[in-house]
């Protein structure tokens, strides 16, 4: 089909009849002048688009289609890209003082005062010496009410912006012949007027999905030069996709919204295949992915199909065996995926994935919204199996996408598209170990691209899943209980804590942690060692006596230490001696049974004569405000460490613990109080704990006025408890040594 240009259609004597253009009253007012973000887009991307053709090889807009009637050309389709043409040729017209008379010929009928607006503009001679829309609205003949028209409003910006676009391309009238497009008449194509109610809506404006509809296939039969593929595909759109879309349609019953999200999420599916930062992207562009990943890329628009019918295949018929879940994508989802509890045969996903049913995660929004990456990995591994179906068994699956899941649940630093941040951008590398587990069942010992090693997801994790795969694959009887400790909410996929190879611990740790008292574990591991983590040089990890997600966290810090912390070491020790117990002796790990491990060790510290930190953090409550765990304890002061009540800082609510504890026994007057966390008024001054002494501060000048010692052994570790030592002697004078001044 032959194209044509603007100057052809407003010729005399044209091909068609013609003898002018006019917008007819039922049109919508001229758009790409408008000042929302969509319109500023649509308007960037159409000149980027007009003047690289103009500098390059020329550029071909899709279909105008009109009615002829009395010679006057009526769009029914294209009234923007001729308005904003028209604007072009009428700003070249006068930059070059061509006078044109042909531009006489384009008119609006929509209000008076686009009409007339146009009139004037085509006799006046603007001096482009300032901006355009302020010369024009200067000027006598430009009655201030036409600026409330939002076309005429629209047009002045667009002048603006084309004064701005093109004032350097020389010859620019006669270069504007390079920009053509195809035009039909409805007439000759047999269709009446009803065909503009299907096209525009009674004048309300094309929906983004209709002009991205076009878009694609014109990319797909003009670009890529696949008439075929755009016509299959155009048929789909249309029908099978329409058809698995319309369950999740929006109150309006449209499935516009769905449709393009599914094809953002793929898009930066394929962004990261082709090695790429999605913050080199405008993901809500669906013009500039389609003309940046899709045109002259067939391969990515195959991609693309493929995705979709990987769903339509999922919600029609039974794909991959007759195991399958009744026919429902829903089903499908559900049939893999668990959203809390352990249940045979699926994942419990991780907390950032809020809907199981991933598909309509995308559709909705939700998945482009927040933790982008997490529904792009899970999205993506059910689609590598999907196109693969053929080639990975459904009980492999499975398996490996457990691998997937545990390895997302594990890699919050990993999981990550910053490349100016230390771990830069890993989706690439996180979804080619990704497509190599779901295919082979292996974890990738390094991923390639384009010959460069890539980190992706945590390298601690991936080597338990290793290990994971080869334990289940030896022995395979383990695997349900393995699976169910990988799912319990404590554990996140990282059995490290128990130790996959400790079968006799999965079931012991779950019912621990379900049945007995958080405090009572906490103290009953700290007394059967120092479990404690440290953090830094000020900071120290415990556990938390709250029932609830504070002690959630305090928890699942405990058991997933950010990188290697050589004192996990010690918190798993300390919980794997506490659960090992003779399994010949009927004990159950109770509430009582954990007591008497605190007793006996509490006892053996009065026996012994030895008091370090822990005595005082299991004896005295107020040690242990059931927060989040986190306590300031330098490395050599023990004893003055400050119970936090933030997450990650000291607050006005942190304290210290042993003058929580003095006030709490009554070891000092009913009248003191918190100056600040770190220190009591007390006579008169300031009281503090050190390590190994109570020490009184002066209020006026801070400096120390007396020193309450605490009895120690060689190795600083207090041989009385200190608490009841002050409280018994605090108002003996001779427990004090005063400073001479």
């Amino acid at each position: 089909m032959e194209t044509t240009t603007l100057k052809n259609l407003l010729s005399e004597n044209n091909p068609y009849g013609i003898s002018g253009i006019t917008i007819p009253r039922i049109q919508r007012a001229y758009a790409q002048g408008r000042s929302d973000a969509h319109a500023v887009k649509t308007r960037e991307r159409f000149l980027s688009a007009i003047h690289n053709g103009l500098i390059n090889n020329g550029l071909t807009l899709d279909f105008i289609y009109g009615n002829i009637q009395n010679g006057q050309l009526i769009p029914l389709d294209g009234q923007q890209r001729l308005t904003t043409l028209w604007l072009l040729h009428w700003y070249a017209d006068k930059k070059e003082s061509i006078n044109d008379k042909r531009l006489a010929r384009f008119s609006y009928n929509t209000r008076y005062s686009a009409r007339d607006f146009l009139i004037k503009l085509v006799n006046y001679k603007p001096s482009l010496e300032t901006r355009l829309s302020d010369e024009i609205r200067n000027e006598g003949w430009f009655p201030m009410e036409w600026i409330n028209d939002p076309t005429v409003r629209g047009m002045l910006t667009m002048l603006d912006e084309i004064q701005k676009r093109f004032a350097d391309i020389d010859d620019l009238w006669n270069k504007l012949d390079k920009i053509n497009f195809y035009f039909r008449d409805i007439e000759e194509m047999e269709l009446t007027d009803d065909i503009y109610i299907k096209m525009n809506s009674r004048g309300k404006p094309l929906t983004d999905f209709e002009h991205f509809k076009a878009e694609l296939l014109k990319i797909i039969r003009s670009e890529n030069g696949d008439e075929t593929t755009a016509k299959r595909i155009g048929l789909k759109i249309d029908r099978e996709w329409t058809d698995l879309l319309w369950i999740y349609r929006d109150k309006d019953n449209l499935v516009d919204s769905g449709f393009l999200n599914f094809f953002r999420i793929i898009s930066l599916i394929l962004i990261y295949k082709s090695d790429q930062s999605s913050l080199n992207f405008d993901l809500e562009d669906d013009f500039s992915l389609l003309e940046r990943l899709y045109k002259n890329q067939p391969q990515n628009v195959e991609f693309l199909e493929q995705a979709f019918d990987c769903m339509v295949n999922i919600q029609n018929k039974p794909l991959l065996s007759n195991s399958l879940p009744p026919n429902s994508i829903d089903d499908f989802f559900n049939s893999y995926l668990s959203a809390n509890n352990y249940e045979f045969g699926k994942v419990v996903v991780s907390q950032q994935i809020t809907d199981l049913n991933i598909f309509k995660g995308v559709l909705t929004g939700t998945a482009l919204r927040r933790n982008t990456p997490y529904w792009l990995i899970m999205l993506y591994s059910f689609l590598v199996y999907l196109m693969n179906y053929d080639k990975v068994k459904e009980t492999d699956f499975r398996r490996r996408l457990r691998v997937v899941v545990n390895l997302l649940k594990n890699s919050r630093n990993e999981v990550v598209d910053n490349p100016n941040g230390d771990a830069g951008n890993r989706m690439p590398a996180n979804l080619c170990q990704v497509e190599h587990i779901i295919l082979s069942g292996k974890i990738a010992t390094s991923i390639k691209i384009d010959n460069d090693v890539r980190q992706n997801f945590n390298v601690i994790q991936m080597d338990e899943e290793r290990q994971k795969l080869q334990f289940t694959n030896e022995h395979p009887e383990h695997s349900k209980d393995l699976f169910q400790l990988e799912d319990y909410y404590l554990i996140q996929g990282r059995t490290d804590i128990v130790g996959y190879e400790n079968t006799h611990l999965y079931q012991r740790f779950i019912q621990v942690f379900n049945t007995c008292s958080r405090d009572a574990i906490d103290c009953a591991m700290l007394a059967t060692s120092d479990y404690s983590q440290r953090l830094n040089n000020w900071c120290i990890q415990l556990g938390s006596g709250d029932q609830n997600e504070i002690g959630d966290k305090a928890w699942f810090a405990l058991f997933h230490p950010t990188g290697k912390n050589p004192d996990f070491n010690k918190t798993k020790d300390s919980l794997r001696a506490l659960l090992r117990i003779d399994i010949t002796t009927n004990i159950t790990i109770d509430n009582n049974y954990l007591q008497e491990k605190i007793d006996a060790y509490l006892e053996e510290c009065k026996t012994k004569n030895q008091y370090d930190w822990r005595y005082y953090y299991i004896s005295y409550p107020c040690f242990r405000p059931s927060r989040y765990g986190k306590y300031t304890m330098y490395e050599d002061q023990s004893y003055a460490l400050v119970a936090l009540f933030t997450e990650k800082r000291e607050s006005s609510n942190a304290y210290q613990c042993m003058l929580k504890a003095l006030i709490e026994n009554q070891a000092v007057a009913n009248s003191a109080e918190w100056h600040d966390i770190r220190a009591l008024s007390y006579r008169k001054g300031l009281l503090t704990c050190e390590n190994d002494a109570f020490v009184s501060y002066s209020l006026r000048d801070n400096k120390e006025r007396a020193r309450f010692s605490i009895p120690q052994n060689k190795e600083g570790i207090d041989i009385i408890d200190r608490i009841q030592y002050f409280k018994d002697n605090r108002k003996d004078d001779n427990h004090w040594i005063y400073q001479q001044n």
